[in-house]
C-alpha cells in the first residue's frame, strides 16, 4: 500500500490519506479506548475522584484511597538505584521554654533576605494601623500551644482565657527552639488579626491541625494566614491537616512553605508525610535538600499544588492532587537535580500535571497517574538525563508527554491514550541531542509522536497499532510509513526529520552532566 502511495502524486496522496483516514479513525479510536485495561484504568480514576470529592472519605490517608480505587498496584513508586537514606531524628531541646514579645518586623526582614520583599508590605498593613506590631518569639525550649497561650496571657499580647486559643497576633520560633503540636490539637490563626508563623526552629506536627479562622482581614481583604520555615528551620509533620492558608503570588506566605539558603547547616531533614491540605495555595520547599514530601492529599489548591525550587534530592512520592486549580499541580523547578517523583496522582486542573524544568537534572518521574487536565500531562524541560517511565497519562487537553532543550531524556514504558495533542512531544534540542522513546503504548493521541527540532529519536517497543492512522507529526511526519510497516517497534530505528535508519540497540546511556 505504502509503495503505491508513494508513486501517486502528492496531492493525490494527500487525498487517498485523508479519506483513509477520516474512514477511520473514530472505529480505531473507540477501539484502543474500550481495551479493557483502560476501562479499568478509568473506573479507578472515576472512584478515586468520587472518594476525595467525599469530605467523609477525603481524609483517609493516600495510601488507601489507592487501595480502594484499584490503582495502588499501578502508582506503587519506584526510585532510581541508590543508597535510601535514613529517617531524620527527633528534634528536642532540653532547655525550659522562654519567650519574649518582639517587633515582628525583625522576623519580616529575615525572611525577606532569603525570600525577597515580595509581600512584605501586605503583611504589614494586615495588622491594622493601630498595631504595635509585636509578636510572640518562643526563644528555647520546646514549647506546646500550652505554652503559647500562657505567654501571651503573660504579655498581654491577647486574651487566652475564654475557650480554645485563636493566635491573635504572630508567632515566631527562634533558631534552637522548638513547637510541638500534639494529635488532636489545632493551631488557629486569625485571619482578621493578620495572624501568621514564621520557624527557625523546629516544629513537629503529629496529628494536629492549622487551620485559618475568621472572616477577611479589614485592612487587607487577600491577606490570609500563612506558615512559613526559613533559615536552618526544619519540621516533622505527620498525618496532619492545613485548611486554607497562604495567599498572594510568592511562594513565602504560600501556605505552607520552606524558604532556606542552601549555604546553610542544617543538621535534620524535613519531611511531610500522609497529611491533607485543603484550599492552600501551595505547599512550597525552596532550597532544601533532601526533603520528603510523602503520601500527601492536596485538595483544591489556590495556586501550584507542590513546589520543589532549588532543592536537591527532593522526594514527591505517593501524593494526590486533585482540584481546578489554573496552575502546574506538580513543579520541580530551579536546580532540583536528582528529584524522585514516583506513584503521584494528578487529577484535573489546568496546565501540566507535572512539570520538571530550569536546569533539574536527573529527575525519576515514573509510576504517576496525571488524568484530564486541561493542559499537558508531564513536561520536562531544560532537565537533562530524564527518566520518565511507567506513567499513565491520559485524556488531557495537551500533549501526554513533553521532552524539550533535555539531552538523554529516556521515555519508556508510558500509557499515552487519548491526549487530544501528541501522546510524546519532542522539540528545541540542541545538535546531536538525542532521546530514547522505548516500549511505549500510544492509544487514540491527536498523533503518536509529533516533534519539532528533535533531533536524533530512538525509538524501540513502542506499540503505535492504537495509532493508526496519525503514527507522527511535526518534522517528522513525512517518516510515517516506518511506522506503519513496524508498528510493535520490533526493529530498533534512530528517527530524524530527514530520514529513519536502523539501529542495534535503543537505549542508550546518559552522559553526565
Amino acid at each position: 500500500m505504502f509503495d503505491l502511495l508513494d508513486r501517486m502524486k502528492p496531492m493525490v496522496r494527500r487525498a487517498v490519506l485523508a479519506l483513509v483516514g477520516g474512514f477511520l479513525t473514530a472505529g480505531v479510536a473507540l477501539a484502543a479506548t474500550d481495551r479493557v485495561e483502560d476501562r479499568a484504568l478509568r473506573d479507578g480514576i472515576t472512584a478515586l475522584a468520587a472518594m476525595v470529592a467525599d469530605p467523609a472519605q477525603a481524609s483517609a490517608p493516600a495510601q488507601t484511597l489507592l487501595q480502594q480505587a484499584g490503582l495502588a498496584s499501578l502508582v506503587a513508586p519506584t526510585a532510581p538505584p541508590g543508597p535510601i537514606r535514613p529517617p531524620a531524628n527527633p528534634v528536642r531541646s532540653n532547655s525550659p521554654v522562654e519567650a519574649q514579645p518582639l517587633d515582628m518586623r525583625l522576623a519580616l526582614t529575615m525572611l525577606t533576605q532569603i525570600a525577597g520583599a515580595r509581600d512584605t508590605q501586605a503583611v504589614l498593613t494586615a495588622q491594622g494601623p493601630e498595631s504595635d506590631l509585636r509578636a510572640l518569639v518562643i526563644r528555647k525550649g520546646d514549647a506546646t500551644l500550652t505554652d503559647v497561650a500562657l505567654f501571651l496571657s503573660h504579655y498581654r499580647l491577647q486574651d487566652t482565657a475564654a475557650g480554645d486559643l485563636i493566635l491573635r497576633v504572630p508567632l515566631v520560633i527562634w533558631e534552637g527552639a522548638t513547637l510541638t503540636l500534639k494529635p488532636g490539637e489545632t493551631l488557629r490563626l486569625s485571619r482578621p488579626d493578620g495572624a501568621f508563623m514564621v520557624n527557625f526552629g523546629h516544629i513537629t506536627m503529629e496529628g494536629a491541625t492549622a487551620r485559618i479562622e475568621g472572616d477577611v482581614n479589614p485592612y487587607l481583604a487577600r491577606f490570609a494566614p500563612f506558615m512559613t520555615t526559613a533559615g536552618s528551620g526544619t519540621f516533622y509533620i505527620q498525618n496532619s491537616e492545613f485548611h486554607d492558608l497562604g495567599f498572594g503570588r510568592t511562594r513565602a506566605f504560600a501556605g505552607f512553605s520552606m524558604m532556606r539558603n542552601n549555604l546553610m547547616v542544617v543538621r535534620n531533614r524535613s519531611f511531610i508525610r500522609d497529611s491533607l491540605f485543603r484550599g492552600t495555595v501551595s505547599v512550597v520547599v525552596s532550597g532544601a535538600s533532601d526533603v520528603a514530601l510523602t503520601g500527601n492529599r492536596v485538595f483544591d489548591a489556590r495556586g501550584e499544588g507542590m513546589i520543589v525550587a532549588g532543592s536537591p534530592r527532593a522526594n514527591m512520592v505517593s501524593n494526590i492532587i486533585v482540584g481546578d486549580s489554573k496552575f502546574n499541580a506538580l513543579q520541580v523547578v530551579e536546580g532540583s537535580v536528582d528529584a524522585v517523583v514516583s506513584g503521584n496522582v494528578v487529577l484535573n486542573g489546568e496546565k501540566a500535571g507535572i512539570v520538571v524544568r530550569s536546569n533539574s537534572h536527573r529527575p525519576h518521574v515514573a509510576n504517576n497517574i496525571v488524568w484530564h487536565r486541561k493542559g499537558g500531562g508531564i513536561t520536562v524541560d531544560h532537565a537533562n538525563c530524564a527518566n520518565v517511565q511507567a506513567n499513565f497519562v491520559l485524556d488531557n487537553s495537551q500533549k501526554g508527554i513533553e521532552v524539550r532543550s533535555s539531552d538523554g531524556a529516556l521515555v519508556r514504558d508510558n500509557h499515552l491514550i487519548q491526549n487530544q495533542s501528541a501522546g510524546i512531544w519532542i522539540s528545541a534540542q540542541e545538535p546531536e541531542a538525542r532521546t530514547f522513546v522505548v516500549q511505549n503504548v500510544l492509544h487514540a493521541n491527536r498523533s503518536g509522536l509529533a516533534t519539532a527540532t528533535a533531533q536524533e529519536v530512538i525509538l524501540q517497543g513502542n506499540d503505535f497499532r492504537g495509532q493508526f492512522p496519525q503514527f507522527l507529526s511535526g518534522d517528522v511526519a513525512g517518516q510515517s510509513r516506518h511506522i506503519a510497516e513496524n508498528m510493535q517497534g520490533t526493529q530498533p530505528m534512530l528517527l530524524t526529520a530527514s530520514g529513519v535508519s536502523v539501529v542495534p540497540s535503543a537505549i542508550g546511556n546518559c552522559a553526565t552532566h
